[in-house]
């Protein structure tokens, strides 16, 4: 079981106790100063831990993907050391770029996930709509989604697992706007957080929920379409990206093969290391603002 976080507030009392139903939960008493009672509510330990990682990636590598990553990172520093530097001691040394390429890396496939979820989400909204429109309840029409998304997505997709989660505390009687919410917190998914907005509005003023999931659907579908055709547009400057990050070390490679000694005098030597650092530095901040120009979101 994993630690709980502690979380201090000073309008709340926190006791970090084990509940019965998830060891992931705390409970906490909040003391209400117009009244004599004490309420006794649960949150989740991921929502406490926002408190603290605002601005932090909240993705964990798997051990594959971190092994891969550290490989790839291993052979892009490897490269560098040999055509720049021709040292093994500056592939030692160039080993802390390591954390900076994981947390990109990091990024890059948080980003990644977000996208596969929101089209994941797509599909359950519509299967949810098409469930409603068959005579399903709401809570129903989410629990029978499932067979939808398994079948589309597989069972190890994210929003499967989720389902199956929201099926089970659907069970033991928790409110389904609760759980979306939840959902929504954990996968901070915009298109999520507004659907659960939107629906607890619903659910609370007795708006028409058929409706509402099915202009929800809608505008994702079309948020969707629209992203399609930015990365349409995009992948012929993404591919001319990748090819001109490798042109450096190409003309390196291809230049020390040809011509032997041609950089003899920029390797082993102060004012050469200097020059060559310099123009890695320069490298590596083309590479950066050219992901930046890349980077659009819908």
């Amino acid at each position: 079981m994993k630690e709980v976080t502690k979380y201090i507030d000073t309008n709340k009392n926190i006791n970090t106790n084990k509940s019965s139903d998830n060891g992931n939960k705390i409970n906490y008493v909040n003391k209400n100063k117009d009244e004599n009672t004490n309420k006794i509510c649960y949150v989740n330990k991921n929502l406490v831990k926002k408190y603290f990682r605002k601005k932090c990636v909240v993705y964990d590598f798997t051990k594959k993907e971190l092994i891969q990553n550290i490989a790839k990172n291993c052979l892009w520093i490897g490269m560098v050391s040999v055509l720049f530097y021709q040292s093994a001691i500056a592939f030692v040394i160039l080993q802390p770029l390591q954390i900076y390429m994981l947390e990109r890396q990091r990024v890059a496939a948080y980003r990644q996930q977000k996208k596969e979820i929101s089209m994941e989400f797509r599909e359950v909204i519509l299967s949810v709509s098409a469930n409603l429109q068959a005579g399903y309840s709401v809570e129903n029409a989410f629990c029978e989604s499932y067979y939808d998304v398994a079948m589309l997505f597989g069972k190890e997709s994210y929003m499967a697992k989720a389902l199956v989660r929201l099926r089970g505390r659907l069970k033991n009687n928790q409110p389904l706007e609760r759980i979306l919410t939840e959902l929504s917190e954990d996968t901070k998914v915009e298109d999520i957080r507004e659907f659960a907005d939107v629906f607890c509005i619903a659910k609370r003023s007795g708006g028409d929920i058929r409706a509402v999931i099915a202009n929800t659907a809608g505008m994702i579908g079309d948020k969707i379409e629209i992203a399609k055709e930015i990365n349409t547009v995009m992948a012929e400057k993404e591919l001319e990206q990748r090819i001109m990050r490798m042109i450096p070390f190409i003309m390196i490679g291809y230049i020390s093969l040809t011509s032997n000694g041609y950089f003899d005098s920029l390797y082993h030597n102060v004012f050469g290391v200097t020059i060559m650092t310099i123009c890695l530095g320069l490298y590596g901040v083309a590479c950066i603002v050219s992901e930046q120009i890349l980077s659009i979101e819908v």
